[in-house]
């Protein structure tokens, strides 16, 4: 058989020195004595290249000892000096030399004599032996040669073995090698591997051939030419294996290069080859001892040059601190490498110069994606200088310094400079470096080889055997050597540049082609073993593989795990390795990191990672009872040797024939399915372990943060960091990154590890990922999705072109459709879409292979049209020559996608197309020419060999399981069954080999991206816990239903707790990091599995998930939140269950899920309804008593009633916030129970009771707690409180009262409120309850507080008197005398702690309450009496501020009791008086008993007047504001006055309170003159708001008031006073103006009789009298009053008259038609628009609008006639006439003038009043006489008086009066002047009086005067003497005739009654105001007619 190839490319590691064996047996308790003290030392050997061993010295040969052989069935290290020693038990460490390392021959240096002693004889015992068995062989007897060459030798032996030459001793052995006898050559092999051992090789050639090879290398090549294929003896391959092993383990000659090479490849092809499986396994052992011990050296290597880096650091930082520079910080990383702290802040790793390498190879991003198939020919260093053939060099050790050397031999001085000393390290290590990378070329390229098919399926067969030995040699160098790889120290030259890089970039090309062509093996060995190097990729090797990891995870092993037909050995064996991933925290937040928050990223990882978890752990199995035994025992069955060779870390397997077997099929007695389903399970658990346990290592201790966070430093917060970091138990299963992160190429600092960064980009990633969700649904939904969040930079259809066309998540059939539309923005993108792809120089069926890979071709004829003509299009524009036109390549197209369809449609049916079919379909479409036939024909074949199918549909059925239909048909099926070819295998392996390509493909795509592009794919280390939060977040529910659903299906009490531990691990880390939507589905999850709410069903699994539902509870009891409510209702069904299995009924116990209300209370705070159980029922029958008695005795445990009593008592522990929720989920379960009681006599009370308990285990927390705890639960006791069910109302008020006694045992300072908070739950139960049994519990609850801690009480007063005030508005008799008896007792005993606590008001509110309760009079007296006498206890009651004792005290601090005050921001008045005072005002105002009303009344202006002289001036004013005032606001707003119940009680109040009021008002007023004179305007406002009320009664009592305001305090008045009183006239005139009259007939046409509003005419001012404000005269302008109702003198009220003459005589008509009183009998004097027919017709029908306009008219008229009546008395008493300022009196004198001109004005408008009386005003027509003449009388009379008044201030305006009086008495004259006697009789008898006062008034003036105005009333008497006159006005004419003659005559006349001048007219006779006349309309001073 040939000898198969091997590649020459492996690398080597260093084998134990003998030096190092003897000490390692020393250490071992095995002491080995050398021979000889002293040993030759080997001589020099020529090199041509030169590397050195730490052994300074050699060690010295045996004398006589042989080396033992090998046992030739060893499977263990072959060493063939030491057989019995393994190398792994050398350490790298041993090999650190001591002291520094001396410097040794360089690759140039010549050879020179040197001084070494000769070997003596002794020590070549082994070799006379050897050489005299030869001599003696048939072979020497035979071959003269052989026979001199071995006398030669012996001779020289025992001749002067000190000028014995080395190449005397291998002639003959070399010769020997070449005999026929077996014998005589495996003696000569063991002979030479002997020598090599011992180094005695070490010599150079003969000077003489100088261009001869080194001894040793023609040692090895002696060696190898005694293998002769297979035909080679056993023997002579076993001494083989041991020579080479010898020569490649020796340490003092060390062979590099082709020698090396030469002996791995030759221990390779031995095992291989060789028939002897003995052979075989030694074979294997050397192979890898020879491999480790190549990588051992360069480990070693690599601790010098580490030492040497650290060293040259020693010395700079000592420089730099000699020159006073401090040091730069530096520490060792856990790899040996070393960190140095820059001054930016940042982590370096040392290097030796500016030019070292980066520790991680330079990773590149962009472009297109990295593949699997990318691997096959991916090139990321260049190593064409390394080749197999390189010469074999040889280092040694030299036990002093290597001299430099001349060519005449001299020694010079050893003074090399540290530059060329280290330069010569550099080369030294550079070798050692190559060899490894030989080593693991040749191993990576051995296991690529691609094997027969027909050896596939055979394990023994050689090609799998040679692929399974390289990827066991590559694992078993990975798993002992990854420091070689991950060290930033090893480094190798690039052959391209000459730069040094890292070794892991070197060889990665060749690790992941080797990892791409067998991570999808259909063959287990290959399978596992390449899992396992993935694995360690995975594990050490992710911070510089970060891309390669990613695309074998999701090519490989997720896309294993997808595919339904994928074998199970390789699901459960990828299952294994993500179970040890899962114990790795940091690997798995780095996965999360680097994969899933990084935008270009395959996919998610992490998250895709444990999606399969759950999904394989939730996939139902079927297993039974037998099956599962097999399951646990086979978990239970320690491992072999022979399986866990990946962990022990020592020799692969036996590959050996005889030892190696196919992967057998047998059943193992279990589904495999359940294995991988457990195995997933159990890798989900390990996941939340390890996430559990970073976040809780990571996490800063409660007792430090606050320390931490005061750091300023990044510098402290990365040692903090660091520290907590490095105490990780996971340091060593992690990639060596140092203190964090040495060892990582592109180290990232502490600070970018920033978990807010990462959060944003995950979610602008998870942006990015529904934003495709939304396209793939609704394509441009999606794309809006896409630019809004700026994914797509804008609309153009470029940009959004690029997005489609490079994103592979799309939707390949979605995206089709969308470019299809034949919209032009569709047509656009499809455009610019197809414009983004390159077809140059493609063949035609590539290109629309490619084009259709890009999307999913739609179905429809006109979109496939569009994409065919672009295609084209774009293909022509690529290839011009291909085709004549664009319309050849647009049919060919269309043309084959219809044989595509044809070829490999399932639907087609009939004959398919051939190839004439398809050429005649496409004849003469090219520019009417045909395409040539053969390529028609290719393109035909093409496409029936291979359809044009998306890879993504060929995957889904893959991993479907779907087998693709193969070409043959039947012929094909019938050859395959004969032939005995396994199908299935083979479809598996060709899946394997799809998987391979695609993930090559990938790697060269990465290759590809990564020359191109210069960004930088950073690898972030993890080093924060703040990470596991969002991992969980987006993971959480796998997790859940992979746990919740594997607890639900299994019995399993194994995986029940697996089960338990992962969802208790799961809702600790929802807590840590408060995921609030994880943390209730957790613990709902939990709940539901303990099955309470199913008691019937409960098994031990359920009571499994009881006990850690309860450990959850207490361990995460300040984190559960509103999940306490799911917690404590499975604790209340415990409860029940306990209750039930001891016999207690069912219905006594109810179901919490039994609603017996429909109705829910939602707690306070309440969001959801939490995850409530399932609401079905379980029961098959009518009781669930059948419950498994042993689950009852588990579930009334010991261990479980403890536990559920430390979770109430642990309460006390939780935090503020937590006992918080936790109160509030234990009152919602609380109503629960109690609604699921009804109205049972016993209802539940678990909760409620636990209340009370946890109450007390808290009571010694903080007030703010406790104030936030009792908001909730005080809202639960009021709804308790005032539940339907007597007896839960009762253990409610018990619980609180017993609560309530607790607190008051804690004192209270002055300033807080909690009692008064925490006994509002009596109040609001006594408010809302209607059962009288409960209101009695309450009141006896707070009256035993009252008598046991009385003393105690501070805020509770004011709550207390809230629960009495309730009671003293009850109906009930026994409540309210209950409440008044200890109400009274209080104020009795306690009155002064009351005061003190600021409860007064609350007291007197109480009190105020009892007095308007009007069903117990008797009480209300006594009320209203105690309150009455209240003010006298207050004054007395030293607490009080107010009282004469206070004050002795706050002189005397001596006599001050300690009860310490409630401070307030009151003032004392506001404090004391005012709740006295306003006790009063309630009861008057709502007081419905009349004789309560009038003594509160009483007493309210006796308080004021009694103790009114001390109030300050602000706090009158409060009283004015709150309570006087609002007493009459019923006057103002129609709405008070809407409130009362009827007008009787409206009249009745009015007629009594009111008018009561009013007067005390007045009196107050005249009382506090002094206080209160500011007030008049607000006095005088309130008088007119009387005065305008349309009650007569109430306008009297107005204007009588107003006069006893003005009587009392006429002399008290000053001029600003008389303004202020006159302004009041001003407004009352202007208010009562009737200015409506001239238009309100106006307003008929646009006042419809619907009531619609009509629009304001000129003077069209209706607004109600009393709703005109005093401080402006009313408007023209403003709206009329809306008022709902009429006034009260009108609408039907009682209307009480007045007895004024004004009023009876004026008014009668308004009367009549207003009230059911009859007018007076008048008839009209002075116009009679017809016969009385015509006056008596039908009445007009008037609106219900304008009946209102003319009631307020008629109103307004009455009331000028009260102001002219209330003016002309006020000045009747001489103290208001003398008192007021002549102008004040002269402004009121304007208004009378007013008056009378706006009432003659009216009175002459004949028209207006007919109008008006034709209207239905009145039911005559309408006058305004007597307003007329009465306003003229009194103006008359008072200006008279002022006139002949002589006082000074009166005389001195006599002319502003004599101005004011003379015209109008002319008017008044000339106007009766004009009266016709006959027809205008009742004006004349209505205006004589006047006149008379006219006439006498004038005769009285001076003589001056009279003579001046003479001209003016001559003519007017003259008049009166033409007509009829009375006797009163004949003497008054006669007067004023008599004075004439006097004055103008001076004739005497005498005795005619002259009255004398200067006589007041009022002094002569009576006013004659309202004297005469009848009742005639609204009388009118009518013309004659002419």
């Amino acid at each position: 058989m040939a000898e198969p190839e091997i590649d020459s490319n492996p690398p080597i590691e260093a084998a134990p020195t003998q030096e190092q064996e003897d000490q390692t047996h020393t250490e071992n308790g095995i002491h080995r004595e050398p021979q000889h003290e002293e040993a030759p030392e080997a001589p020099v050997i020529i090199t041509t290249e030169e590397e050195t061993s730490p052994q300074q010295h050699p060690p010295p040969p045996p004398q006589t000892s042989e080396p033992p052989t090998p046992s030739a069935t060893s499977t263990q290290m072959i060493s063939p000096s030491t057989p019995d020693v393994n190398y792994q038990q050398f350490p790298s460490e041993s090999r650190i030399p001591s002291t520094p390392r001396l410097r040794t021959d360089s690759q140039s240096t010549s050879a020179t004599a040197t001084t070494t002693r000769a070997p003596t004889r002794s020590s070549l015992v082994f070799v006379v032996t050897a050489l005299e068995t030869i001599a003696a062989s048939k072979d020497a007897r035979k071959r003269k040669a052989l026979a001199d060459s071995v006398q030669k030798a012996l001779t020289a032996i025992k001749g002067d073995t000190e000028r014995m030459s080395p190449e005397t001793l291998f002639e003959p052995l070399q010769l020997a090698t070449e005999a026929s006898t077996v014998q005589v050559v495996t003696t000569a092999l063991d002979c030479i591997g002997k020598l090599i051992s011992y180094s005695y090789f070490s010599t150079p050639a003969d000077s003489t051939s100088s261009d001869a090879p080194p001894l040793i290398e023609r040692a090895i090549d002696t060696i190898c030419d005694c293998f002769q294929s297979e035909a080679t003896p056993v023997e002579t391959q076993l001494q083989i294996v041991k020579s080479l092993l010898a020569a490649i383990l020796n340490d003092k000659i060390v062979v590099h290069g082709a020698g090396l090479l030469k002996a791995v490849r030759l221990t390779y092809n031995i095992f291989l080859l060789s028939k002897s499986s003995a052979n075989q396994q030694v074979a294997q052992g050397a192979l890898t001892q020879m491999v480790g011990t190549v990588f051992e050296r360069v480990k070693s290597r690599l601790a010098i040059k580490e030492a040497r880096v650290n060293g040259s650091k020693l010395s700079l930082a000592r420089s730099d601190s000699d020159d006073g520079i401090p040091a730069r910080g530096s520490v060792t990383a856990v790899d040996g490498s070393i960190i140095t702290t820059e001054d930016d802040g940042d982590v370096g790793v040392a290097e030796t110069d500016s030019n070292a390498p980066n520790d991680l190879p330079v990773e590149k991003e962009g472009g297109p994606k990295i593949t699997l198939q990318s691997f096959e020919n991916r090139k990321s260093f260049d190593d064409a200088k390394i080749a197999d053939n390189a010469p074999t060099l040889v280092t040694r050790v030299k036990g002093r310094p290597k001299p430099s050397r001349t060519s005449s031999g001299n020694e010079l001085q050893a003074s090399a400079t540290l530059q060329n000393g280290e330069s010569d390290e550099e080369e030294e290590d550079e070798i050692f470096m190559k060899d490894a990378y030989l080593v693991f070329r040749a191993m990576c390229r051995l296991s690529v080889k691609t094997v027969p098919l027909e050896h596939v399926q055979d394990v023994k067969s050689q090609s799998m055997r040679s692929k399974l030995l390289s990827l066991h040699i590559v694992h078993t160098i990975l798993h002992n050597h990854i420091s070689v790889f991950a060290s930033p120290l090893a480094t190798i030259r690039n052959s391209a540049t000459d730069e040094p890089t890292s070794f892991v970039q070197a060889i990665k090309q060749y690790l992941c082609l080797s990892l791409s062509r067998n991570g999808a093996s259909s063959l287990s060995h290959v399978f596992e073993v390449s899992c396992e190097i993935f694995w360690l990729m995975l594990k050490h090797l992710r911070m510089m593989l970060k891309k390669e990891i990613e695309v074998f995870m999701k090519e490989i092993y997720l896309a294993i795990l997808e595919k339904r037909a994928a074998p199970s050995f390789q699901k459960q064996y990828i299952l294994m390795v993500f179970r040890r991933l899962g114990t790795d925290p940091r690997a798995l937040i780095e996965i999360y990191l680097n994969y899933d928050c990084d935008r270009t990223a395959l996919d998610n990882m992490f998250e895709r990672i444990v999606e399969h978890l759950s999904r394989i752990s939730s996939t139902p199995v079927v297993i039974s009872a037998i099956q599962q035994q097999a399951f646990n025992e086979q978990q239970t069955r320690s491992p072999s040797v022979s399986s866990d060779w990946h962990t022990r870390g020592t020799l692969p397997p036996s590959l050996a024939t005889a030892a190696i077997h196919s992967p057998s099929e047998n059943d193992q007695g279990y589904p495999a399915e359940y294995a991988m389903k457990q195995e997933s399970l159990e890798a989900l658990v390990e996941v939340l372990r390890s996430l559990v346990n970073w976040a809780q290592s990571s996490m800063v201790p409660a007792d430090t943060a606050q320390g931490l966070e005061s750091r300023n430093s990044v510098e402290d917060y990365r040692v903090s960091m660091g520290e907590s970091l490095d105490t990780r138990e996971t340091g060593a299963t992690s990639p060596q990154m140092g203190a964090p992160e040495t060892g990582s190429g592109n180290r990232t600092p502490l600070p970018d590890d920033d978990p807010g960064q990462f959060e944003r980009e995950k979610q602008r990633k998870t942006a990015m990922t529904n934003a495709i969700r939304h396209f793939n649904f609704k394509p441009k939904r999606g794309i809006k999705t896409l630019l809004s969040e700026k994914i797509i930079p804008s609309d153009s259809p470029q940009d959004i072109a690029k997005f489609l066309i490079s994103n592979p998540l799309l939707n390949k059939a979605t995206l089709g459709e969308y470019l299809g539309e034949g919209e032009p923005e569709n047509i656009a993108i499809m455009h610019a879409f197809v414009d983004e792809m390159d077809f140059h120089q493609s063949r035609f069926v590539d290109a629309l292979r490619r084009f259709l890979q890009s999307f999913r071709l739609p179905g429809e004829a006109q979109k496939i049209d569009r994409f065919m003509m672009k295609f084209a299009e774009r293909y022509c524009n690529g290839n011009p020559k291909a085709f004549a036109n664009a319309e050849t390549a647009y049919v060919l197209s269309y043309s084959v996608i219809l044989l595509n369809t044809d070829q490999h449609s399932l639907n087609m049916k009939g004959k398919r197309m051939d190839h004439e079919d398809f050429i005649k379909n496409n004849r003469g479409i090219n520019d009417g020419g045909d395409l040539p036939r053969e390529y028609l024909i290719g393109i035909y074949d093409e496409i029936n060999k291979n359809e044009i199918i998306l890879n993504s549909e060929r995957e889904t059925a893959a991993n479907l399981g779907i087998v693709q239909q193969q070409p043959g048909g039947i012929a094909a099926t019938i050859g395959n069954a004969l032939s005995g070819r396994d199908l299935r295998k083979e479809a598996s392996a060709q899946a394997s080999q799809e998987i391979a390509n695609k993930t090559e493909h990938l790697y060269k795509s990465l290759l590809r991206s990564q020359r191109r592009k210069m960004t930088v794919s950073k690898f972030v280390p993890a080093t924060s816990f703040k990470h596991v939060g969002p991992m969980f977040l987006v993971t959480w529910t796998p997790f859940l239903t992979a746990l919740s659903g594997q607890a639900q299906d299994t019995h399993n009490l194994e995986t029940i707790k697996l089960c338990m531990e992962g969802l208790k691990l799961a809702i600790r880390i929802a807590c840590i990091f408060d995921l609030e939507d994880p943390r209730q589905a957790f613990v709902a999850s939990l709940a539901r599995f303990t099955n309470l709410y199913n008691l019937s069903e409960m098994k031990a699994k359920n009571v499994e998930a009881l006990k850690v539902l309860i450990e959850v509870a207490q361990v995460e009891g300040n984190h559960l939140k509103e999940s306490w409510r799911d917690i404590l209702t499975c604790i209340s069904q415990l409860d029940r269950f306990q209750l039930l299995s001891v016999g207690v009924g069912e219905d006594a116990v109810p179901d919490l899920q039994r609603r017996t209300q429909p109705k829910s209370r939602p707690g306070p705070g309440q969001r959801r309804s939490n995850l409530q159980v399932p609401s079905r029922r379980a029961r098959s029958g009518g009781s669930i008593s059948n419950f498994q008695s042993d689950i009852a005795e588990e579930s009334r445990s010991a261990d479980m009633v403890r536990g559920v009593d430390r979770v109430f008592t642990n309460t006390a522990n939780l935090s503020g916030d937590a006992i918080v929720y936790f109160v509030r989920a234990l009152t919602q379960v609380s109503w629960q129970e109690i609604q699921s009681s009804g109205n049972s006599n016993s209802p539940r009370t678990y909760s409620l009771q636990k209340l009370v308990e946890i109450s007390g285990y808290n009571m010694t927390r903080v007030r703010f707690e406790w104030s936030n705890i009792w908001q909730v639960l005080g809202q639960h006791f009021i709804e308790v409180g005032c539940h339907t069910n007597t007896a839960v109302v009762e253990f409610a008020l018990n619980s609180l009262r017993q609560l309530s006694m607790k607190f008051m045992e804690i004192p209270e300072l002055p300033g807080f409120k909690f009692q008064k908070d925490f006994l509002k739950p009596f109040e609001h139960i006594m408010k809302n309850t209607t059962v009288v049994t409960v209101k009695d519990m309450v009141l006896r609850c707070l009256i035993q507080m009252i008598q046991a801690r009385g003393q105690n009480i501070r805020s509770g007063w004011r709550t207390m008197f809230g629960v009495f005030t309730v009671a003293a508005q009850s109906k009930y008799e026994g409540i309210v005398y209950l409440a008044y008896e200890n109400v009274t007792q209080v104020y009795n005993n306690r009155f002064g702690v009351v005061i003190s606590q600021g409860a007064f008001a609350d007291l007197i509110v109480c009190f105020t309450e009892f007095a308007k309760n009007m069903s117990f009079q008797k009480k209300s007296l006594q009320a209203i009496e105690t309150l009455k006498f209240s003010v006298p206890k207050m004054l007395r009651t030293p607490e009080c501020p107010l009282s004469a004792r206070t004050d002795e005290k706050k002189k005397d601090p001596s006599q001050s009791d300690d009860l310490p005050k409630q401070p307030t921001q009151q003032t004392q008045e506001e404090q004391f008086w005012f709740p006295v005072l306003f006790a009063f005002h309630d009861v008057l105002m709502t007081g419905e008993d009349l004789e309560v009303r009038s003594r509160a009344l009483n007493y309210l202006f006796d308080t004021l007047i009694s103790y009114g002289a001390d109030f300050p001036r602000g706090f009158w004013d409060t009283l004015w504001r709150q309570l006087l005032y609002p007493i009459f606001m019923v006057l103002k707003s129609k709405s008070e006055m809407s409130k009362v119940v009827n007008h009787e009680e409206t009249s009745v109040w009015l007629s009594t309170t009111m008018i009561q009021a009013l007067r005390h008002m007045i009196t107050l007023f005249t009382h506090f003159f002094a206080s209160l004179e500011y007030m008049l305007n607000r006095f005088l406002e309130l008088l007119a708001l009387c005065i305008c009320q349309e009650n007569d009664t109430l306008a009297r009592i107005g204007s009588n008031c107003l006069q006893q305001l003005i009587l009392q305090n006429v002399t008290k008045f000053q001029p600003a006073h008389w303004e202020q009183i006159v302004g009041a006239f001003v407004e009352l005139f202007q208010r009562t103006e009737a200015t409506a009259l001239f238009s309100s007939i106006y307003t008929q046409a646009s006042t419809p009789t619907n009531g619609m509003k009509s629009p304001r005419g000129p003077e069209g001012n209706t607004q109600n009298l009393s709703d005109l404000p005093l401080s402006h005269a009313p408007d023209d302008d403003e709206p009329n009053g809306d008022s709902a109702e009429n006034a009260l003198g009108i609408n039907g009220l009682p209307s009480h008259r007045r007895s004024s003459t004004v009023a009876s005589d004026s008014v009668s008509s308004i009367a009549a038609s207003s009230t059911n009183i009859p007018p007076a009998p008048t008839d009209l004097e002075d116009y009679n628009p017809g016969s009385p027919s015509t006056l008596q017709t039908t009445p007009i029908p008037v609106s219900a609008a304008r009946r209102k306009l003319f009631n307020q008219i008629i109103t307004k008229c009455v009331l000028q006639l009260l102001m002219i009546e209330t003016v002309n008395e006020l000045f009747s008493n001489d103290a208001v006439y003398t008192s007021i300022p002549s102008p004040e009196l002269l402004r009121l004198m304007a208004l009378l003038k007013k008056s009378y001109h706006f009432a003659k004005r009216f009175n002459a408008d004949r028209e207006l009043r007919t109008r008006l009386f034709r209207e239905g005003f009145m039911k005559q027509p309408p006058n305004l006489l007597k307003q007329e003449s009465g306003s003229a009388a009194v103006y008359v009379a008072i200006l008279f008086r002022m006139y002949h008044d002589s006082s000074t201030e009166r005389a001195a305006n006599r002319l502003q009066t004599e101005q004011a009086l003379i015209p109008l008495c002319e008017d008044i004259v000339s106007s009766y002047n004009d009266l016709d006697d006959e027809t205008q009789q009742r004006n004349v008898q209505t205006w004589r009086p006047v006149v008379v006062d006219v006439l006498e008034g004038y005769a009285g003036f001076p003589k001056e005067e009279f003579v001046k105005n003479l001209s003016v009333f001559a003519p007017l008497v003259v008049g009166l003497l033409g007509r009829e006159m009375g006797m009163e006005l004949q003497r008054a004419v006669q007067g004023l005739v008599g004075r004439i003659f006097e004055v103008g005559l001076g004739v005497e006349v005498g005795g005619l009654g002259v009255v004398g001048p200067g006589t007041p007219t009022a002094e002569r006779r009576g006013s004659s105001v309202g004297a005469g006349g009848g009742g005639g309309g609204f009388g009118r001073r009518g013309s004659r007619q002419r």
